[in-house]
């Protein structure tokens, strides 16, 4: 697959999100969570 062509004005992606019923807007950062017990159990 080859790219032919890269959409960079904001409004012209916007609108075409917007007509394909996506979301435009990127979503919320989820904060950060405590990674498992397991991957805390270091033993060297």
């Amino acid at each position: 697959m080859k790219i032919i062509a890269a959409i960079l004005e904001t409004s012209v992606i916007r609108s075409i999100l917007i007509h394909m019923g996506l979301p435009f807007r990127p979503p919320d950062i989820a904060p950060a969570r405590v990674p498992p017990a397991w991957a805390l159990d270091v033993t060297f």
